[in-house]
Formats: C-alpha cells, structure tokens, sequence
C-alpha cells in the first residue's frame, strides 16, 4: 500500500521573513531618498512649476524602492519555503508565486497601516494648529499632481505584487535545484 503525502500546510513563518525583509529594504531606500531630497515634502514640492516633475521623479523612485523591495521579499518566501517534491513542478511555481504575492500583501498592508497612522497624527497636529488645508483651497496643479501620484502609487503597487510573485518562482527554482551561490556570494 503506498501512502501519498500531501503538503497542505501554510507557512506564515516564512511570509513573515521575507515581508520583514521587504519593509526594511523599504524603510532604508525610502530614508536615503528623503535624505536627497525624494519625498512629497522635498524641496520639488515647494514649486509649483516643477510640481508635476517632482510627483514623477518621487514616483520613478517609489517604483524603484518597491521593486528592490517585492523581489527581495518574493525571492526569501519563495527560497524559504519547504520542499514539496510530491507535486508537479507547475504546483510548485504556483505556490512560490503565491507566497511571493502574500509576501507583498502583507508588506503592502503594514505600510498602509503605518502611512495611516503617520496622516491621521499628522492631520490631528495641523487641525489644532490650524493649518489643515481644505481641498478647495488647492491650485488645479496641485489636485492634477495628487492625480498623477495617486496613480503613479496604484501602478507601481501592481507591478511590485508581479514582481513578488515572480522572485518568489525564482526562489523556489533556487530551492528545488539546491542552486548553490557560495562561488558569488560566501562570508566565509
């Protein structure tokens, strides 16, 4: 009688590691680029001549931080992940992409949680100091930039999920193959 086994189990563990890794990727890449100037306060935003410039530069370097990000996170899920030789290879991938694609998940939702948390104190401390800005009261440029960047967040929020998902393939192509990095990379 042969007895088949079957890895039905998740492992939050390593969603939790490579989300881990992808926030602090995030959160040193997004202090470099406000140390020089790439943030929604930065000296860009000050002008509204260069307004729209400064909402695509800021969001060229999003796009880039998020992408470093997704596939540094992707790739740990993906390579971290137990083998499961007991299925096909396309199950295989299927299940990296999508430990890759809940490791963005859950990376993308604690940003939010935190950038939620960060408006509402912020908005709090202008309401009592009475600076809070009435969205009627912005220039036609500053509601077309907030467009533009709003968009521009959407987009290279759904091209880090592909890029997640598409790491964590890797990795676990990594994993399966016992791919062996000691020649490029050894500490040793």
């Amino acid at each position: 009688m042969v007895v088949e086994h079957t890895h039905n189990h998740f492992e939050w563990s390593t969603i939790f590691a490579g989300a881990a890794v992808a926030l602090a990727v995030t959160l040193v890449l997004s202090q470099f680029g406000s140390a020089i100037g790439l943030s929604t306060d930065g000296p860009l935003f000050n002008d509204v001549n260069l307004l729209h410039w400064a909402v695509i530069v800021t969001g060229i370097w999003l796009l880039w931080v998020q992408l470093i990000s997704s596939v540094l996170g992707g790739y740990i899920s993906g390579r971290m992940r137990c083998k499961t030789p007991e299925l096909s290879i396309h199950e295989n991938e299927l299940r990296d992409g999508f430990y890759g694609l809940i490791t963005w998940a859950v990376s993308t939702f604690v940003v939010f949680i935190v950038n939620g948390i960060i408006a509402g104190f912020s908005t709090l401390i202008d309401a009592i100091n009475g600076e809070l800005a009435v969205v009627g009261d912005l220039s036609d440029a500053e509601k077309n930039a907030a467009i533009i960047g709003s968009f521009l967040i959407g987009s290279v929020s759904l091209l880090s999920a592909v890029a997640s998902w598409w790491a964590a393939t890797i990795g676990g192509d990594h994993r399966d193959k016992n791919t062996d990095f000691t020649r490029a990379i050894s500490f040793r």
